[in-house]
């Protein structure tokens, strides 16, 4: 493991899931986390050398400016105060050509796109921030999403991004956007990408992942059902669809009526009966369940 490896080379390093810890420190993403080495601890040669070799696609590009990337990511007392709440949309940005990508002509044209958006900056050269204004609630999913797709295809690229909640700015507001942050890189590292995420998309897994991690009885109830053919997608099926058969087998393109067999067999052969709310649950935590020991 790399991290055992890091820590071994380099004791004084802090592996979490905080972009900044620090003007002491140079930071670095790899993978779902942040791996933060003394300055003192570290040449400038070990720097370059350290990049390439964790994460020479994500490394930060340039030194913040930004005031709300200064007093989200880096412990500035500045609140900004033109705004009571916000929400802060974190972008993933899958870049086939660097040298053609221009990051302040997509900023700016999404924000010219979306009028709810005041503000933005990236962290690495495939992760940003916009700051949206959006006091009423307004659902912007399919507004986001439109947007998105336009976007993808004049510049060439790929992108997912997360919606965050209306928080209000106050000194919390950088402790929420850390979790938030966290949220977004799970699901991107353990789960099927959407282009657009919510936290009520992810709650459940997020929420109950160190319980589900530890337990046996989900561990072995998610071997039960991957050995049945299908069985992992019809439970996701079923979920996502409120336990509604017909909506199910339109998702997965099958009639009620075979929708309805493969139930039945999946009864049979594991007792959990998926048109039953609370075991549609209990399998569903089975499936998204991770074994951590």
């Amino acid at each position: 493991m790399i991290d055992d490896l890091l820590q071994e080379l380099f004791p004084e390093i802090q592996i979490n899931n905080s972009s900044w810890v620090g003007e002491d420190y140079f930071s670095v993403p790899y993978e779902e986390k942040w791996v933060h080495f003394p300055n003192d601890s570290i040449t400038e040669r070990e720097k370059k050398l350290i990049v390439q070799l964790m994460s020479p696609e994500t490394v930060p590009f340039k030194k913040q400016t930004n005031r709300w990337a200064k007093f989200l990511l880096e412990g500035s007392k500045q609140i900004p105060v033109d705004y009571e709440k916000i929400q802060l949309l974190q972008v993933s940005i899958k870049i086939t050509n660097n040298d053609s990508f221009d990051y302040q002509l997509w900023l700016d044209s999404f924000k010219n796109t979306l009028s709810f958006i005041e503000d933005g900056f990236f962290i690495t050269e495939q992760y940003g921030v916009l700051i949206i204004y959006n006091p009423t609630h307004i659902d912007l999913l399919d507004e986001i999403e439109g947007i998105l797709n336009v976007l993808d295809d004049d510049f060439t690229v790929q992108t997912s991004v997360y919606l965050g909640q209306n928080w209000f700015v106050t000194e919390n507001l950088p402790k929420l956007f850390a979790e938030e942050q966290q949220i977004f890189m799970d699901q991107h590292s353990h789960f099927q990408r959407k282009k657009i995420a919510t936290l009520a998309d992810n709650a459940l897994t997020h929420f109950s992942h160190e319980a589900t991690s530890k337990s046996t009885i989900l561990q072995t109830l998610k071997e039960s059902i991957l050995s049945i053919d299908g069985g992992s997608e019809l439970i996701v099926s079923m979920w996502n669809n409120l336990g509604n058969i017909s909506k199910a087998a339109n998702e997965l393109y099958v009639h009620r009526n075979t929708l309805q067999y493969r139930i039945d067999r999946f009864f049979q052969e594991t007792g959990i009966n998926l048109k039953t709310m609370d075991d549609l649950l209990l399998s569903y935590l089975a499936i998204i369940s991770r074994n951590e020991s």
